[in-house]
């Protein structure tokens, strides 16, 4: 019971003295007299004050207080606060602008700075906030990093610290790696899942570029490609905290400084050479962070905690490992229907020319996606200025002459056989110049398309009885279709008789 309504029951209930209601109340007996005077006027019963709360019964017991309280005109608070960070600007300032600008109504300057100072405390407010088990795990590097020291010259590398907190247990996980570059972040990511035996339902790390591509007041943050596959993998949900807004991931804040502290502090003097060997060492020292009791949970450690609340909340890893992948998004597919990674260039269908793709490359294969559709798979090449061409996905006509090489040839006519790759050996040894074959099986090629393997195929035979080593005999045997008599047929026709005539000798001239 406050303390006016008490003064008001010790007068309205008792038969004590005002000196003995003053000491009960800690007031003077003045105080209480005047408060007895004040319930005789108005004729008060208990039954009407016992409802009413202090503020409600001090209006009503002392209404001139209210009355004289002088009305001020309210300034733009949250102008004068942000003006009060501009350089140079005073509060004295802002309230000589206030009184300026304000007719009547106007605070004084003490009023105005105890009003302003009211309001900059409100801003500071901070709401608790309840941790669901197994719901989220806060990710973070830390701003104090450690190092490792050179063997031979005993220079210093500063690596990064990657530290994971649960939300509702505070269990806690310190890593070191090289770097807070996307390959890093992702094994980090993965090695902290393996550490709580689960997966949470919400990943919430900062807006690191390993983690949020960029960030737009439209859309909100757009998650790198890499590690949205990687939360698709372990079926979670990343959800990055606010820019510039530390308290939403409050746990681990706290977590990084108890780390520092709790770790890096313990391993100052000591020279690690490798992240293995430091690794070893900020794993023990975690383990005695999560053992260590918390005097504000009832002498529970963060692994008892989490032992009760976030495991049995966890969702279970999956089957298989997370497959480390990169990805470039929106590339343009050029007029050579090639798209790069790490200057290799790998063909895509050659209708995607000037569309955008979606390139994903994993430690052995590379590959294009259009429209969330693979469309073209490759084998990984370090080859730097290369080209991995299929023929596929180029048009019939680059698909021709690429074929048209030297072995493409060969390996046709050798395909075909027969009289044609018989015409064709021949054809190497009696002009014993590669070049000259080649044009031969290009004319061949021809010869096919216009009349058929078969034919071809006689032709070449008839060529070779006739001991003809030209393409351009193998097609006067087709343009005459020679190919399609018979070889007596062939030889009747070759054997007529000369007509007689005055100017035809015989034999018998010549004996």
């Amino acid at each position: 019971m406050t303390v006016l309504k008490e003064l008001c029951r010790c007068l309205l209930r008792t038969d004590l003295s005002h000196r003995q209601i003053a000491q009960k109340v800690d007031r003077s007996p003045s105080t209480v007299a005047r408060y007895s005077k004040r319930l005789r006027t108005l004729n008060a019963q208990w039954e009407q004050v016992q409802p009413l709360d202090e503020v409600a019964l001090d209006r009503w017991l002392n209404p001139a207080k209210t009355g004289l309280k002088k009305l001020f005109v309210e300034p733009d608070w949250a102008y004068t606060h942000a003006e009060l960070q501009r350089r140079g600007v005073t509060l004295a300032l802002l309230h000589e602008e206030y009184a300026l600008s304000a007719e009547a109504g106007v605070m004084s300057d003490t009023e105005f700075r105890r009003r302003y100072h009211r309001y900059a405390r409100s801003r500071g407010l901070v709401m608790r906030q309840v941790r669901m088990p197994g719901h989220d795990l806060f990710l973070d590097f830390s701003g104090v990093r450690p190092s490792l020291a050179d063997p031979q010259t005993g220079q210093r590398t500063p690596v990064e610290l990657f530290v994971a907190v649960m939300g509702a247990s505070r269990k806690t996980f310190a890593y070191a790696v090289a770097s807070q570059k996307s390959v890093d972040w992702i094994a980090c990511n993965a090695k902290a899942m393996t550490f709580f035996g689960g997966v949470p339902t919400y990943l919430i790390p900062d807006n690191l570029k390993a983690a949020v591509t960029s960030i737009s007041r439209q859309d909100g943050p757009l998650l790198n490609m890499t590690y949205a596959e990687f939360a698709a993998h372990y079926e979670t949900t990343v959800l990055p905290a606010r820019p510039r807004k530390p308290k939403d991931k409050a746990p681990v804040e706290i977590g990084v400084l108890l780390v520092q502290r709790w770790v890096l502090a313990r391993l100052r003097n000591r020279v690690f050479f490798s992240l293995e060997e430091l690794n070893q060492a900020i794993a023990e020292l975690v383990d005695r962070l999560n053992q260590r009791p918390m005097r504000s949970c009832g002498g529970k450690s963060r692994q008892q905690l989490f032992e009760e609340l976030d495991a049995p909340a966890l969702s279970p890893l999956p089957s298989t490992h997370y497959e480390y992948a990169e990805w470039k998004l929106k590339v343009s597919v050029g007029q050579d229907y090639h798209v790069a990674w790490e200057e290799h260039f790998y063909s895509v269908p050659h209708r995607l020319v000037g569309s955008k793709v979606n390139v994903k490359a994993t430690r052995d294969a590379v590959y294009v996606f259009h429209r969330d559709k693979r469309v073209a798979s490759h084998v990984r090449s370090r080859v730097v200025g290369g080209c991995s061409t299929l023929p596929e996905h180029q048009p019939p006509a680059h698909r021709a002459y690429s074929q048209d090489t030297a072995e493409h040839l060969m390996e046709w006519a050798r395909q075909q056989a027969g009289a044609l790759l018989a015409f064709v050996q021949r054809h190497g040894e009696v002009h014993r110049r590669p070049v000259l074959t080649l044009q031969a099986c290009r004319g061949l090629q021809r010869l096919a398309r216009e009349h058929g393997m078969d034919r071809l195929q006689a032709a070449c035979d008839r060529a070779l009885r006739a001991h003809a080593n030209s393409v351009s005999s193998v097609k006067s045997i087709l343009m005459r279709q020679l190919d399609r008599v018979s070889p007596t047929e062939a030889e009747a026709a070759n054997e007529d008789t000369l007509p007689a005539h005055e100017n035809v000798r015989g034999a018998h001239y010549y004996s």
